[in-house]
């Protein structure tokens, strides 16, 4: 049963074809989403920072299932139930892994195969909306510059819709605050004129 009965303002983000994306404000667990990307690493340990606050909110059965699948290959990304969000709404867990263990360094490139295969993983459990985190960003040594992050996840995010027959209906970009917010939504704009040919 689809629980997704989010009314979504379209000033506040921009349609590429059937996917309407949009970046928002707040908490990754306030988001009205059937699927979640949790930043991972090889071994499915859910330590702090977003991935933490799923297990917390969820339960250590997330992280349970998660591990049973480790050692996970970087750049992929693997879906497990939701534990208890399901009361949300939320169908499952979308794991992109992006560093080899808990903390460790990442790559852009890495970044980009993961997001991709957060977005695939998506389409393959069928699910019509996804929230997705800045993956691998943040302070700390080996964590990269949101903004590098931003751009690289949206230029993945239009190449994915551009190339496949995509049954999202919403992709949601989790940011830390309204800015941040705000001007994701001008460089979706910028990329929908400038990679889907289009005007807003």
């Amino acid at each position: 049963m689809n629980l997704d009965v989010t009314v979504i303002d379209e000033t506040e983000g921009v349609r590429f074809g059937r996917t309407f994306v949009h970046p928002v404000a707040g908490s990754v667990l306030e988001q009205r989403v059937e699927a979640i990307v949790c930043p991972a690493n090889r071994r499915g340990v859910m330590g702090a920072g977003i991935a933490g606050r799923i297990r917390m909110a969820g339960g250590i059965e997330i992280e349970r299932e998660a591990m049973t699948h480790a050692p996970l290959t970087i750049g992929s990304a693997i879906s497990t139930n939701p534990g208890s969000l399901v009361k949300n709404g939320v169908w499952c867990i979308i794991h992109a892994v992006v560093s080899d263990a808990l903390g460790a360094p990442t790559r852009l490139d890495i970044v980009r195969h993961a997001t991709t295969a957060a977005l695939t993983e998506a389409d393959r459990r069928r699910v019509k909306s996804i929230l997705l985190p800045p993956l691998g960003s943040g302070l700390g040594t080996g964590r990269l510059p949101t903004g590098k992050v931003a751009v690289a996840m949206i230029e993945e995010i239009v190449a994915y819709l551009r190339r496949f027959t995509c049954r999202l209906d919403r992709i949601v970009l989790a940011q830390h605050d309204a800015r941040e917010a705000e001007e994701i939504r001008q460089a979706l704009i910028e990329a929908r004129e400038l990679w889907w040919g289009l005007k807003v």
